[in-house]
């Protein structure tokens, strides 16, 4: 059983999600997903490449159903990488804490 570290609920609903972010040699990406769980204080996703503990992101998240094209509030984010866990096919599931908000 894990223990619980959360200070604040998460919504378990998949909302699409765009990242951007910069590799430790200064290199940037971008990957569009989508959180399988957000909060007041971060979200959890997968991503398609490892991601670093500690690294900084930015981060757009839409407020719709995945695939829907009806108008969504979206809103800005950055955050910092708080968790990661290696995933099959190269891919990680990570956490991410808000730093700063600001609706789009």
């Amino acid at each position: 059983m894990q223990v619980e570290r959360r200070r604040k609920d998460r919504l378990e609903y998949t909302i699409p999600l765009n990242v951007r972010g910069s590799e430790k040699g200064g290199k940037s990406y971008r990957f569009k997903t989508v959180a399988q769980n957000i909060g007041a204080g971060g979200l959890c996703a997968i991503a398609p490449r490892m991601m670093r503990i500690g690294e900084r992101l930015s981060l757009r998240v839409r407020f719709a159903h995945p695939g829907s094209t009806a108008q969504a509030p979206e809103i800005s984010l950055r955050g910092r990488v708080v968790r990661t866990e290696e995933r099959p096919a190269g891919l990680c599931r990570f956490a991410a804490s808000f730093l700063l908000r600001r609706v789009a």
